[in-house]
C-alpha cells in the first residue's frame, strides 16, 4: 500500500505581531494582461490575498513556478523565514487566533450561513473552476494563452509537462464526477451557485449584511473575482454573473476598494 505522507503545521514556530510580514507564495500570472484583471487564478490564493488586503495583515506576494514546491505539495502556503504554513483555510484560522478575529462580531447564525457558502464555493464550485481550467478544451486554451502565449514556442520538454498536468487534472475532474456533465449542465450548476449567493447578498454591502468584511467575504470574491473578470474562459457562466446586479457592485465595490491597481472587465448591470 503506497504511503501518503502528511504535513504539520508547526504553528509553534511563528508568533505573529501586527508587523510581521507574511509571504505569500502561489502561482503568479507574471505580466499577461490578466495581471490588470484577477489577482490569481486560483481561488484559494485570491482567496488568502483578499484575507490579507481586507484586514491590513501586512504580506508580500511570492510568485511559484509549480504547485508541487509547496510543503503539502499544493500552494498557496505562507512563511515567516523558514517556517511554512499550509492550506488557506488552516492559514486564516491561525492568523484569526494570533491577530485578532474579523469574524468575532457576526453571530451564530450569520457564521453558520457563512459556513454554508464558503462549503458550496470550495466543495462544489471549486470544481467547475478546475473544470475550465484543464478540462475543457476552450478554458484550457484560454488559460494557456494567458499564461504562456503561444504553447507551440516552448521547448518540447515543457510542452510535455503541461500535457502531463492536464491530463492528470482531467483525471481528477472525471474521478470527482464533475467532468461527467455536459457542458450545458455545468454550466447550470454554476449558476445556481452565483444565484444562491445572490440571493443571501441581497442589497448588503457585505454577504452577511454587516457594516465591514468577514473572512466569508474574502472567500466570495476569492471565488467568484475571476468568472465576473475573465469572459473568454467561461462566457456563458461570466455572462450570468454580470446579469446579477447586486453581486456585480458587490465585485465592483471590493475590487475598487481593495484593489485599486485591478481594472474592471465589465460594467454591473
Amino acid at each position: 500500500m503506497k504511503h501518503y505522507p502528511i504535513y504539520e503545521n508547526p504553528y509553534g514556530n511563528i508568533t505573529p505581531d501586527k508587523d510581521t510580514i507574511f509571504k505569500l507564495h502561489r502561482i503568479s500570472l507574471g505580466n499577461s494582461e490578466l495581471s490588470s484583471y484577477v489577482s490569481s487564478f486560483s481561488p484559494y490564493a485570491a482567496k488568502l490575498e483578499a484575507y490579507f488586503r481586507f484586514f491590513a495583515v501586512p504580506h508580500e506576494l511570492v510568485g511559484e513556478p509549480v504547485p508541487d514546491v509547496g510543503p503539502r505539495g499544493k500552494v498557496p502556503f505562507i512563511s515567516v523565514g523558514d517556517t511554512r504554513l499550509a492550506d488557506s483555510e488552516l492559514i486564516i484560522g491561525f492568523l484569526k487566533k494570533t491577530l485578532g478575529d474579523p469574524d468575532a462580531h457576526l453571530t451564530p447564525a450569520q457564521k453558520a450561513l457563512g459556513h454554508v457558502v464558503q462549503r458550496t464555493l470550495e466543495d462544489h464550485l471549486y470544481w467547475i473552476i478546475i473544470y475550465y481550467e484543464f478540462f475543457d478544451q476552450n478554458g484550457w486554451d484560454f488559460i494557456l494563452k494567458a499564461m504562456v502565449g503561444d504553447p507551440s514556442a516552448l521547448p518540447a520538454e515543457i510542452q510535455e509537462a503541461l500535457a502531463a498536468r492536464r491530463e492528470d487534472f482531467r483525471k481528477r475532474c472525471f474521478d470527482q464526477g464533475i467532468a461527467r456533465y455536459t457542458p450545458s449542465e455545468v454550466v447550470e450548476k454554476a449558476c445556481k451557485d452565483f444565484e444562491a449567493i445572490s440571493v443571501i447578498l441581497g442589497d448588503n454591502r457585505y454577504l452577511l449584511g454587516n457594516d465591514r468584511p468577514s473572512s466569508f467575504d474574502a472567500v466570495v470574491f476569492g471565488f467568484t473575482q475571476a468568472f465576473f473578470q475573465a469572459r473568454g474562459m467561461h462566457p456563458e457562466i461570466t455572462d450570468f454573473a454580470r446579469s446579477l446586479p447586486n453581486f456585480g457592485r458587490y465585485i465592483q465595490r471590493l475590487t475598487e476598494t481593495y484593489y485599486p491597481e485591478l481594472k474592471l472587465a465589465f460594467e454591473p448591470a
